[in-house]
């Protein structure tokens, strides 16, 4: 197996070979500030409406639920 000097490498290694994927700058979380961002600037980039449909359906539904002791 290789391996380079320089962080964010991957390398898969099964019984068909090795393969090496350069990572850098290709791995992250962008979505979760891509998220926030949709919430502050009301845009649809991360996610779309229903998503946020969908979440606000559920949060109403919480407060609407009856408890059953």
């Amino acid at each position: 197996m290789a391996r380079q000097p320089e962080s964010d490498h991957l390398y898969l290694v099964n019984g068909e070979g090795e393969q090496h994927l350069e990572l850098s700058g290709k791995v992250g979380f962008p979505f979760f500030g891509q998220l926030i961002l949709d919430c502050l600037n009301r845009t649809e980039n991360a996610m779309t409406s229903h998503a946020f449909k969908a979440a606000e359906l559920c949060l109403k539904a919480q407060a609407a639920a009856i408890r059953a002791s």
